[in-house]
């Protein structure tokens, strides 16, 4: 296993990516809320119907990801008392592979989101809002590649921390996020019966659909 300077700095580093995403989102989300009042004619009503146990899974992992933060801080003291999960000669190996997922989640949010622009909206904030169908970019190949992207980055972490914490956590709330998806594709297949479902078929929930398998 890495050492936890290392580890630390890793850390580090994905939550200065992380941030500037973040930091992104929320200001470019201010100015697309004024322009979105300009496209509420074409648009249709998203009923947002409550999914506690979804959102319940998108906020474990928001306390995953914050736990992970923390870790920068305190890693020394959780791996006194939080023993680590033991992946014997795999260990540094994962952690490498970690580092990858984690960067490819980050990158993955900041695409997915640049392309989905003025429809994103916190899938946990109940308010109906009026929704356009984003089929370009990379959605055209993935329905739903913001979640794709935490789900990158929180296994990245957790092969980087290897903490048995973030393991029940990112299952938990990895659950939830899935059952997240599937409640917003339900929505939209009541807000576009004919696109969503033509839509469906030839794109992947979380990762790309191969080409035989859309032929079928």
């Amino acid at each position: 296993m890495f050492n936890s300077l290392v580890i630390r700095i890793i850390i580090i580093i994905f939550f200065i990516f992380f941030g500037y995403n973040i930091i992104f989102i929320i200001l470019t989300k201010r100015r697309n809320d004024v322009k979105r009042k300009d496209y509420n004619d074409h648009l249709k009503i998203n009923p947002k119907k409550p999914n506690r146990f979804a959102r319940f899974g998108v906020i474990i992992l928001n306390i995953f990801i914050v736990i992970a933060c923390v870790n920068i801080f305190f890693y020394e003291l959780f791996t006194r008392y939080i023993p680590r999960i033991n992946f014997f000669f795999l260990t540094e190996t994962l952690q490498v592979i970690g580092i990858t997922l984690a960067a490819a989640g980050n990158i993955t949010l900041n695409i997915s989101y640049r392309e989905l622009g003025v429809y994103w909206e916190y899938p946990i904030d109940g308010k109906k809002k009026k929704q356009k169908l984003v089929t370009t970019g990379i959605y055209a190949k993935i329905r739903h590649p913001i979640y794709l992207s935490f789900y990158l980055m929180c296994l990245g972490l957790l092969f980087i921390i290897q903490d048995w914490i973030l393991l029940f956590l990112f299952i938990v709330g990895g659950i939830g996020l899935y059952l997240q998806a599937l409640s917003e594709e339900k929505e939209l297949i009541e807000a576009f019966p004919k696109e969503y479902k033509d839509y469906m078929k030839s794109t992947g929930r979380f990762f790309v659909k191969s080409r035989s398998y859309i032929r079928s």
